[in-house]
């Protein structure tokens, strides 16, 4: 056998048994619910189909609006019942969003202008100190799934999507079931991410279409909400 034949052997060995040790993990962690129905099965494993990218499906033009209650700033930078959109403008490599967040019963709103990464939604230009406290609530809610979603993930119930450490403990983040919900942006087919710091239960709604989460309830060690917030609208 030649030697590019045996790289080529062995490439392919290696690609395989990456893909089964895939498939297993999902198993073991109680993944395949869906295999009755047609769903991902140890013998019908998932595919690049069945991955979640954050931020794909953004468009020129794509506005998203959501109810939010954020309490991860200080008491001058949470937000409470406020209103939160942000329209997103093509710039090449990266996307300039016109955030407007309405506070609760405060009549003014908040505009500001950020430009962020296409590949991972991080801010790849400063802006001011004003700015940012008033953008740090939603960066530490909205956009707080960049922190677990750092790769393509698998919506497939028992992905482990993250471990999330607390003291001595590692907690698995990860898919545990396939939904139907409904907000005020419609009905959305959903998967939920879950995980549990405490007695408190941390769950995160996600489209397989939509480039952000439709809905969200999580809370921190001391059982405190930290952000609640659900998709409003959409628009492209």
């Amino acid at each position: 056998m030649s030697p590019k034949r045996i790289i080529f052997v062995a490439t392919g060995i290696f690609a395989g048994i990456g893909i089964l040790v895939s498939v297993v993990i999902i198993a073991i962690n109680g993944g395949f619910s869906g295999a009755n129905e047609g769903g991902p099965s140890i013998f019908n494993p998932p595919t690049s189909k069945d991955l979640w990218t954050l931020g794909s499906n953004i468009v020129d033009g794509m506005n998203l609006t959501y109810s939010l209650t954020s309490n991860t700033g200080d008491d001058k930078a949470n937000l409470t019942d406020s209103i939160v959109s942000m329209r997103f403008h093509n710039m090449g490599e990266k996307w300039n969003i016109d955030f407007k967040i309405q506070n609760g019963s405060k009549n003014n709103a908040s505009e500001i202008h950020a430009n962020i990464s296409k590949n991972q939604l991080l801010m790849t230009d400063p802006i001011t100190e004003k700015d940012n406290k008033f953008l740090q609530p939603v960066e530490a809610s909205v956009l707080a799934i960049r922190d677990i979603a750092r790769e393509p993930k698998y919506l497939v119930v028992g992905a482990v999507w993250d471990k999330i450490f607390t003291g001595s403990n590692t907690i698995d983040a990860k898919i545990q079931s396939k939904d139907t919900i409904s907000t005020p942006a419609g009905m959305y087919d959903v998967f939920s991410l879950q995980y549990k710091v405490g007695n408190s239960s941390s769950i995160i709604y996600i489209n397989k279409d939509l480039p952000l989460p439709v809905k969200a309830q999580v809370y921190g060690e001391n059982g405190n909400l930290l952000y609640d917030y659900e998709l409003q609208s959409v628009s492209r």
